[in-house]
């Protein structure tokens, strides 16, 4: 008499043939490349073409320049998000007396957004 259909996953598992196991454990890898270096792709222009493109927007000599990739919107895009900061001398360690955000396209260069704080805080 056959043995009972087994609804257990190990269990079908255990008696699926090496090559169908083998397809199983390939795929599951492309799979997980796939997401993985797709999330990874998409930035076309250089730091310091996106640094060039923020600073052309300011009107300040900042003391301090920081860049950094961020995925932003559905589906995600990448997006260089350059701040520039002048520290204030007579502010604690967040205080600043000019501060500027920009945002760049990380795939085409283009200006996304301009956020300057100016020094009476507005």
């Amino acid at each position: 008499m056959p043995e009972p259909e087994s609804r257990n996953l190990f269990d079908r598992l255990k008696v699926m043939p090496r090559q169908t196991k083998l397809l199983v454990a390939v795929g599951a890898v492309l799979a997980v490349s796939l997401v993985f270096f797709r999330s990874c792709s998409g930035v076309e222009i250089s730091e310091e073409d996106a640094v060039a493109t923020a600073r052309a927007e300011i009107d300040f000599k900042p003391e301090r320049t920081e860049a950094r990739v961020l995925r932003q919107g559905f589906p995600t895009r990448p997006v260089w998000v350059v701040v520039f900061t002048v520290k204030d001398p007579e502010g604690g360690r967040d205080d600043f007396l000019r501060y500027a955000a920009v945002r760049v396209d990380a795939s085409t260069g283009e200006l996304l957004d301009v956020e300057i704080s100016e020094p009476d805080g507005s």
